[in-house]
């Protein structure tokens, strides 16, 4: 059996569960800024007075209508254009003793009911963007159901190595050790306001982001990745850490109007997901003058909990994933294939034990078994620390591409792929991309005598695929590089240069 009993916080933190830490600052100071967000089509600020009030009677109107109940779970689907309703409705599932399924709301009607069906969910279908389904929902407020730090909250759905997505369990305890961690990363105070694109059916959002400002009675703004009206916002809600992938940053720098704005107000700007390139560090230094930098390194499975680079370290160590860890109370290890500590510049699995590692997957003993081994949680990602003990990221011991944050799993699309009556093999892999970090792009042996193209697959791969999954190129090849075993050589593809017949996107 995997060890998965995990560190618990120590005593001397507080609130020991999501709705007891909302009503504890609730209570406290009423008129905080706790959440700013689209609800109605409209940037509406709730006070945590508000959040705590709408999410107890949100709470107790899925109760009445039977659509939630203690220890059941609620599936939803709302991205950051609904970032307020969604915020409300996670504390409200949480009052009610419930666990929360976030979905993307990008993912195919086949994707989303197959997470569903894993997750024995009930679906909630919020109604028209206008926001009047929270109040329609609502009953009087009741006394929240008793949970404790370590009963379920949430089950986060990730790619794996598999193709098949997995359910990511975390509790109470795990969730608020994750949003403490960053909070002491970024040194939050209530003076702060945490500005982020990152989804809110995330980790990154909802725990990375909200409870990491909800702890430190920080405000939250949960944002849309549109450059110009995000520089506006910025300056309007004077924002002061704004938490991204790297590419938002070059959008940013690359926008005609970025030095009309007033981005005074920022003090950190985190990057996470995967490396910033030095010449967009440097071009952020001159155009931002005094703003800190900050690399951070995480994952869904451990809160998303992790390492990070402070800004006083990012010029001398280029690539660093960072020398600290996100939270007083986690550690990290780098391992051979033998569970044995690799000594300096040599590769090994980073992994981490800690209070905000995950539970388990859920209903998957087996994956649950492969990655949590004698209580520390393997990352999957091979590293390498240097005689400081700087760590640096080397590559994938899974073969996840990472499209702008977003994971994508290669066996996905090679399904899609094999699913057309022309297609005899195919692989997908990963591919640069100068703002997105990467891009899945595709090969494929056809079946003797079809004449499919590039464009004809991509096009196939858009009627079962989310939008972001359908890969950038889909070459035509005579065969697929393989090793001894059979196994396709994804590297070798994405070091050859694609076959003529392939579809470019016109935009990313």
């Amino acid at each position: 059996m995997a060890d998965v009993t995990n560190p618990r916080l120590p005593a001397e933190f507080g609130p020991r569960t999501i709705p007891a830490l909302l009503a504890d600052r609730a209570a406290a100071h009423p008129d905080r800024t706790a959440v700013t967000g689209l609800v109605g089509g409209h940037y509406r600020t709730l006070t945590l007075s508000e959040l705590d009030t709408r999410s107890r009677r949100l709470a107790a109107g899925l109760l009445a209508r039977g659509l939630v109940e203690p220890g059941s779970t609620l599936a939803w689907s709302l991205g950051n254009d609904r970032g307020g309703e969604a915020l409300v409705l996670y504390h409200a599932v949480l009052r009610a003793g419930a666990v929360n399924v976030p979905l993307n709301p990008r993912l195919s009607p086949a994707e989303a009911a197959q997470l569903v069906g894993h997750s024995g969910a009930r679906v909630l279908t919020p109604g028209d963007p206008d926001g009047r389904w929270l109040a329609e929902l609502s009953a009087e407020p009741v006394e929240d159901h008793p949970v404790t730090e370590d009963d379920l909250a949430v089950i986060l759905y990730t790619s794996g190595t598999t193709g098949l997505p997995k359910g990511v369990e975390h509790t109470h305890g795990s969730a608020l050790a994750a949003g403490i961690g960053w909070a002491d990363c970024f040194r939050l105070t209530p003076g702060d306001v945490v500005h982020s694109p990152f989804p809110v059916f995330s980790g990154a959002g909802l725990h990375f982001n909200g409870l990491a400002a909800l702890w430190s009675g920080a405000g939250f703004l949960v944002d849309q990745p549109d450059v110009g009206p995000t520089l506006e916002r910025v300056a309007r809600h004077r924002s002061t850490v704004y938490v991204a992938v790297p590419s938002v940053y070059q959008y940013w720098l690359d926008h005609d109007r970025f030095a009309d704005h007033d981005l005074t107000s920022l003090r950190v700007l985190d990057f996470g997901g995967s490396a910033m390139a030095p010449a967009v560090i440097a071009r952020l230094r001159a155009a931002l003058p005094g703003v800190a930098l900050m690399q951070t390194y995480g994952f869904t499975e451990a809160g998303p909990g992790g390492t990070y680079l402070p800004e006083e370290y990012l010029p001398g160590h280029p690539g660093s994933i960072g020398n600290r860890v996100a939270g007083r109370y986690t550690a990290v290890r780098v391992l051979d294939e033998h569970d044995r500590e690799v000594g300096p510049d040599q590769p090994g699995e980073l992994v981490l034990r800690g209070p905000s590692m995950m539970r388990g997957y859920h209903n998957d003993p087996a994956a649950t078994e492969a990655v949590l081994r004698g209580g520390w949680l393997r990352s999957g990602d091979l590293v390498r620390y240097d005689r400081d003990g700087f760590l640096y990221y080397v590559d994938r011991l899974r073969d996840l591409i990472v499209r702008g944050g977003y994971n994508i799993a290669p066996a996905e699309i090679e399904e899609a792929l094999l699913a057309h009556p022309d297609v005899l093999e195919a692989a997908a892999f990963p591919v640069r991309h100068p703002t997105l970090g990467e891009v899945p792009a595709a090969a494929v042996v056809p079946r003797p005598g079809t004449t499919v193209t590039g464009e004809r697959l991509r096009a196939h791969c858009a009627t079962v695929l989310a939008g972001f999954k359908v890969p950038t190129t889909v070459s035509l090849r005579a065969s697929l590089p393989k090793n001894a075993a059979g196994k396709v050589l994804r590297r070798v593809l994405r070091d050859q240069p694609p076959a003529d017949d392939q579809t470019s996107e016109e935009s990313s």
